[in-house]
């Protein structure tokens, strides 16, 4: 198989667990940039801006600038000012993710928002805030998620993410939300054009089957499940995978071992 010009990495269980950052990837990264590959992180993280998500990438040793890094709050606000420019916007999120939300016209009471966007769980989540959320819906506002997973990975366990919240204001509000994150297949397109290589010359590292491989698969890209994060509760179907390895570190050792 021939060398892809470019990896696409999941971030959380991939690169590190709860910015704990995991055995040999950092120099699996620096050793695939010196290879000539290109390499982006494509993210459902919602709580911090590109800019410090590299800025912590950086001091795990992981050399990865702002410019290569997509993640579901930054796809988020670019489909909010392109679709909804100058309505107002209810963000309801951690306050990390609103650094990405630059001209957009931010309200802060759900009752005077035509789109609400809902990121990541925090503490200041209340059930009077997300029955505000609720009744916005009722009256006719739009509904944007920035992703629906149902947990990610921490150094103490599984932590329920936003998915459960997402499912519950659908459910109340009888209205579906546009997910904009993984597995959405735009968020997979905009990390190609981010890493500047077509999808059968790229491959997407992630450690979960249903939000991170088979929809890069469904847009062409090549596959890699790493046993890293989530990854060691799934079992793919046979030559569903193009790689099915322990770790970054052995998908690059594989990949460049394979260089004629």
């Amino acid at each position: 198989m021939t060398l892809p010009a470019a990896l696409i990495c999941d971030m959380e269980g991939v690169l590190h667990v709860d910015w704990q950052p995991l055995p040999g990837s950092a120099a699996a990264v620096e050793k695939a940039r010196s290879a000539g590959l290109g390499v982006a992180v494509l993210t459902n993280t919602t709580g911090r801006s590109r800019a410090e998500i590299a800025s912590r990438l950086h001091a795990m040793g992981i050399a990865i600038e702002a410019e290569a890094i997509v993640t579901a709050a930054s796809a988020t606000a670019d489909r909010v000012r392109a679709a909804h420019a100058g309505r107002p916007v209810f963000l309801l999120s951690e306050q990390g993710s609103r650094d990405e939300f630059g001209g957009v016209d931010l309200v802060d009471e759900p009752g005077s928002a035509e789109v609400i966007v809902i990121g990541g769980p925090h503490a200041g989540w209340c059930y009077p805030q997300l029955d505000a959320v609720f009744r916005a819906l009722l009256g006719g506002a739009t509904l944007i998620a920035m992703q629906r997973n149902r947990w990610w990975p921490t150094a103490d366990g599984p932590a329920m993410d936003a998915g459960g919240f997402v499912a519950a204001l659908e459910y109340a509000a009888g209205v579906p939300a546009e997910v904009i994150g993984k597995p959405s297949p735009a968020i997979f397109r905009q990390a190609l054009a981010v890493v500047g290589a077509g999808a059968a010359e790229s491959v997407m590292v992630g450690d979960d089957l249903d939000s991170d491989l088979r929809p890069a698969a469904a847009v062409g890209i090549r596959t890699c499940l790493v046993r890293t994060g989530k990854g060691a509760g799934f079992t793919p179907a046979p030559g569903e995978l193009t790689y099915d390895v322990p770790d970054l570190a052995a998908l690059v050792d594989r990949l460049l071992g394979a260089r004629p």
